[in-house]
C-alpha cells in the first residue's frame, strides 16, 4: 500500500539510456560509470518506473571465433548481462558489418523514439530522462511536450547538442556529477574489463527522412488502442 501512495505522489519518470552516445562520451572522459548509480542519481526523490538501455552489437553468428571482435563481443554480452541484473532493460539493435570492415549502427534512434512516444502515449509516466547529446531526438521531444509531458535531458558537454538542450524542460550536465555516478576502481586483482562494442558508425538519414518515420509512428499509436507491449 505504501509503494502505491508513493507511485502516487512522486513524479512518475522512464529514464531512456542513449548506450552509444554515452560510450563515446564516456570514453573521451576516460572514465567508467556505473549505470546503476546513475540510474539512481537520476531517479532521486521520484516514482522510477524502468530505465532503459539502448544500443547495438552483432550477432553471434555474424563474428569469426577467436578473434578481437569475438572477444569484444563476449565483453558486451556480460555487460548487457549485468544491466539486466541492475533491473535496466536492454533495448539491442543489430550492427551490420560493412564491406570496408566497419560496424554499421542503425534503428537505435528510432527504437528509443518509438519507446518514448509509446509510454507517454500510454501516460506511463510524467517525465521523461533521455540519456543523450543527440539532436536527432529534438522532434520525439517536442511531440512528447504536446501530450503533457516533461523532458529532462542528462548529457556530458563533449557531445552535448544546444539543439536538444533547448527543447527540453530540464537539463542535468553529467560532467558535474561524476563522483556520484563513477564506477569504483576495483581491487587489481579483481579487475574486470568493461565491455567495449565493436567500433560503429551510425548511419545519417536526412532529419526529413526521420520525422517523416515518426510522423508515421505517431499515427499508428493515434489508430490502436494497444500501443505498447
Amino acid at each position: 500500500m505504501d509503494g502505491d501512495k508513493d507511485m502516487l505522489v512522486k513524479e512518475r519518470v522512464v529514464i531512456f539510456i542513449d548506450g552509444s552516445n554515452v560510450f563515446h562520451a564516456i570514453r573521451a572522459l576516460n572514465i567508467k560509470i556505473d549505470y546503476s548509480k546513475l540510474v539512481s542519481f537520476l531517479s532521486e526523490g521520484k516514482y522510477l518506473v524502468r530505465a532503459y538501455y539502448y544500443s547495438s552489437m552483432p550477432r553471434v553468428e555474424d563474428v569469426e571465433k577467436d578473434t578481437p571482435e569475438w572477444d569484444s563481443l563476449m565483453r558486451q554480452r556480460k555487460f548487457i548481462g549485468e544491466l539486466k541484473n541492475m533491473g535496466i532493460k536492454p533495448r539491442m539493435a543489430n550492427l551490420r558489418k560493412l564491406a570496408t570492415g566497419e560496424w554499421l549502427e542503425k534503428e537505435v534512434d528510432i527504437m528509443l523514439a518509438t519507446d518514448m512516444l509509446a509510454l507517454a502515449f500510454r501516460d506511463a509516466y510524467d517525465t521523461a530522462i533521455l540519456v543523450s547529446g543527440d539532436s536527432d531526438f529534438c522532434y520525439t521531444v517536442e511531440t512528447i511536450q504536446d501530450l503533457g509531458k516533461r523532458v529532462i535531458n542528462a548529457t556530458f558537454k563533449r557531445n552535448s547538442s544546444p539543439l536538444l538542450r533547448a527543447v527540453c524542460d530540464e537539463v542535468i550536465i553529467l560532467d558535474d556529477h561524476i563522483e556520484e555516478i563513477i564506477l569504483e576502481k576495483p581491487k587489481p586483482k579483481e579487475e574486470n574489463k568493461e565491455e567495449k562494442p565493436p567500433e560503429e558508425k551510425r548511419e545519417e538519414k536526412p532529419k526529413e527522412e526521420k520525422r517523416g518515420l515518426l510522423d508515421r509512428i505517431l499515427s499508428i499509436f493515434r489508430s490502436s488502442s494497444a500501443l505498447f507491449v
